[in-house]
């Protein structure tokens, strides 16, 4: 079988970029078609490219951040139980993963800008809206976020207010709206720690740890709680 190049892996990510144009801005789809090729090289890369590459099958699973976090989650947690994923991105990458490995249990994933017309498992439930703290959790036993920027709190305080467990890959926080006064990206990823340390602590959910995904080349840490044996 010949191998597959570069140059037609691009193609098969344009591809789906392009089926799907209108969930992108005009400045992101010149970003995607700008650097579709030079990204493929690299570890570390925007959730545009990572996604579009993880849904056209370009990124070795050695070396996809998205199979490092799963790693990560079944190292430390039960998937075979209902979970929800805040913030998952114009493609739902990190969900379908987890989703193929339940044998039990549901993901719902929620984004406003989530690409629903996708082939999934059926155990992966898409909702295209924004999570707020008015959303009812169901029988979800765990919340996930990747990257959820601002709404890294506001997972925090659902999974302490309703007592599940919770597993968050944190980034730079975005805009980080409602936290201007967090100037660097250390202060921004301390206040959540301590955010998440408090609201652990008073929820009874065990203590705060922390893992890194830096084989990715990712600076940021993975925090979740960890409960204590009985």
């Amino acid at each position: 079988m010949p191998k597959i190049t570069k140059e037609e892996y691009a193609r098969r990510a344009l591809k789906f970029v392009e089926a799907h144009k209108e969930s992108y801005t005009q400045r992101e789809y010149e970003y995607i078609r700008g650097n579709i090729t030079w990204g493929m090289d690299k570890l570390f890369v925007s959730d545009l490219l990572r996604q579009v590459y993880d849904e056209a099958g370009i990124t070795d699973p050695k070396t996809n951040m998205y199979e490092g976090f799963v790693k990560l989650l079944e190292e430390n947690f039960d998937i075979e139980r209902d979970i929800i994923e805040i913030g998952g991105g114009v493609v739902p990458s990190l969900a379908k993963k987890i989703a193929l490995r339940q044998k039990k249990g549901t993901i719902t994933v929620y984004d406003p800008r989530l690409i629903t017309d996708i082939n999934h498992p059926d155990n992966l439930i898409l909702k295209k809206e924004k999570f707020n703290k008015d959303t009812p959790i169901g029988n979800a036993q765990m919340i996930i976020g990747f990257m959820p920027c601002e709404a890294t709190n506001l997972l925090i305080e659902t999974a302490c207010a309703n007592n599940v467990d919770f597993m968050i890959a944190l980034c730079e926080g975005g805009t980080r709206e409602g936290y201007g006064w967090l100037e660097e990206d250390d202060e921004w990823i301390g206040f959540v720690k301590y955010c998440a340390s408090r609201g652990i602590e008073d929820a009874n959910l065990g203590t705060l740890e922390e893992r890194s995904l830096e084989q990715y080349d990712n600076p940021y840490p993975v925090i979740y709680n960890k409960r204590r044996k009985s």
